[in-house]
């Protein structure tokens, strides 16, 4: 572990449960259960009875991994740079999300295998290798994406600061690392998911039970693994609260929680969402917000959660 990753890991407090029942007491009234759940949530990670709703940022980290890898050169038609692509023009259902709670997007390239958008922030390590067949990425790589998150959330919390991220995640063979990673932190293998590779990798990935999060990100995670686990781990730094959207951001969060346990309590979980994705919520002890599976996790989940932010910081009397 670095010297810049121990001491954020270090000065992640755990979240406040006086300010997550104080945030409830003030919502009891509203007779909304949904909102008081997510009161519970702002509240423990901000550390305030009152929570925010702004200043936030939604993050959507690329990064295409070795196990998905087409063989061949697809360009402007690779899935990562499509729907990249509909996010940065506007047309995709993020985006319309976004709008509609005047939430600004940010695009990283963690690690696209094709050129993306010009509008995408470049931070990663490049596309990783194949998992199923030698390790993902070397340490260096993997403390590299880790401080490169860390960074980009310290810059996202710049004047006049953040309350919220919400994160999303876009690339090729994040179900196979999703379900690598899952296998590694609590090790069972997870079975039921219907994709014979993505179990594999799973029974792979639970022969490395008691490695640390650091050596199981370079076994199996990818570039946007390790961005978004250090985006956590900066956010929950600085209590902010941070909410996931599917598999890919839920693998990031594994990531984070196993190095730093008290980053937990930052955590707002959007959506049950489907493949790994309710199995790595059991395993953090997250109760989603919406009790339904929403697409790849592009965002979208995590971005349907903003507006309510803005009620619950309305009936707390907070903007």
């Amino acid at each position: 572990m670095s010297d810049v990753l121990r001491h954020v890991v270090e000065s992640i407090s755990p979240a406040s449960a006086a300010h997550a029942e104080g945030a409830r007491a003030n919502l009891v009234a509203a007779n909304a259960p949904v909102l008081e759940r997510l009161a519970v949530r702002l509240g423990a990670a901000q550390h305030s009875a009152r929570p925010r709703a702004e200043p936030r940022k939604i993050v959507v980290a690329a990064g295409d991994h070795g196990c998905g890898d087409p063989g061949i050169a697809m360009g402007a038609d690779h899935p990562t740079v499509i729907a990249a692509r509909a996010i940065a023009e506007g047309g995709a259902a993020l985006s319309q999300v976004a709008r509609s709670s005047r939430t600004p997007i940010v695009i990283i390239d963690a690690g696209a295998r094709e050129a993306m958008p010009a509008v995408a922030v470049r931070l990663g390590r490049g596309p990783k290798r194949d998992l199923m067949r030698e390790p993902a990425m070397t340490i260096v790589d993997a403390v590299l994406g880790l401080e490169a998150g860390i960074a980009l959330a310290v810059s996202l919390a710049e004047p006049p600061g953040l309350a919220v991220v919400a994160l999303g995640a876009i690339g090729v063979g994040s179900e196979v690392a999703s379900a690598a990673i899952l296998g590694a932190i609590t090790g069972r293998a997870p079975a039921g998911l219907g994709d014979d590779v993505a179990e594999l990798a799973g029974a792979r990935g639970a022969q490395m039970t008691g490695a640390g999060g650091v050596e199981i990100l370079a076994a199996y995670g990818g570039p946007e693994t390790a961005v978004l686990a250090g985006l956590i781990l900066g956010a929950a730094s600085m209590n902010a609260a941070v909410i996931l959207d599917g598999h890919a951001t839920g693998a990031a969060a594994l990531i984070a929680a196993a190095l730093a346990p008290t980053a937990t309590g930052y955590l707002i979980a959007a959506h049950r969402g489907n493949f790994t994705h309710p199995r790595i919520l059991a395993h953090l002890g997250l109760e989603p917000i919406f009790e339904v599976g929403l697409g790849h996790g592009e965002g979208t989940g995590a971005a349907m959660v903003l507006p309510l932010t803005d009620q619950v910081a309305a009936v707390s009397g907070r903007r």
